[in-house]
């Protein structure tokens, strides 16, 4: 008798304990909290983008695998697929009226996600008035070609850009 209520034991700790460690989050409901973000095909940095999401948008958890969300948009089912998981927030976002409605600028929200302000930059420039930030708003404006990027990860022999 005692080994069978320890074997018992051992199956409900077996069945019931993983789930405490490793739950679903399918169905859970989040906000898209960055500026814009592509909803890719996959994972893989190369992946296919089938649409984007904006600052706001509801999205249902389908998935998760990594650093990824598999996210169906609430408002609009035919649009699925996977975003970086930090590029969510269990948080309601929102915004007054319509988007455009919002108060702050594009550029003062991709600031405020960086954790870098308007009023941070002034204490900075007051620090060290040489320091050139419309070279780094330059610089932001510059992006690679992703066949360029591509080809960077080919010939470096790198990884990551993988599914």
């Amino acid at each position: 008798m005692r080994r069978f209520s320890l074997f018992l034991l051992m199956f409900v700790f077996l069945w019931f304990v993983p789930g405490l460690f490793f739950a679903d989050s399918s169905g859970t409901v989040m906000y898209v909290n960055v500026q814009k973000t592509s909803l890719k095909t996959g994972t893989g940095f190369f992946s296919g983008t089938v649409g984007t999401l904006s600052y706001g948008d509801k999205v249902e958890i389908v998935s998760e695998k990594s650093k990824w969300c598999e996210v169906v948009s609430s408002s609009n089912s035919a649009l699925r697929g996977w975003i970086p998981a930090s590029s969510l927030t269990k948080k309601k976002i929102v915004l007054s009226g319509d988007r455009n409605a919002v108060t702050a600028s594009t550029d003062e929200l991709a600031l405020a996600g960086k954790g870098f302000s308007a009023d941070a930059e002034k204490v900075f420039r007051g620090n060290d008035s040489n320091l050139r930030y419309d070279l780094v708003d330059k610089i932001e404006q510059n992006a690679p070609k992703m066949q360029d990027v591509y080809s960077f990860i080919v010939k470096g022999e790198l990884s990551g850009g993988e599914e």
